[in-house]
């Protein structure tokens, strides 16, 4: 899978990271905006992107509505 985080933002308070990112999986094109709750602050870009490499791992393992 190759992707690219396009935007993030941080709440503190809640301790919620949303992300936007875009890429490629299997041939195809995929854009994906969510949140995930973080246990520390992701303080660089870097972070930010394994936080949502983790998310969107998650996300691609549910069976989707056509069962694949």
């Amino acid at each position: 899978m190759k992707f690219e985080v396009t935007a993030y933002s941080y709440d503190a308070a809640a301790h919620r990271l949303h992300f936007t990112a875009s890429g490629l999986r299997d041939g195809m094109r995929f854009t994906v905006a969510s949140h995930v709750r973080c246990l520390k602050d992701p303080v660089t870009p870097q972070n930010a992107h394994l936080v949502a490499l983790v998310a969107l791992t998650e996300i691609f393992k549910r069976p989707g509505a056509s069962g694949r």
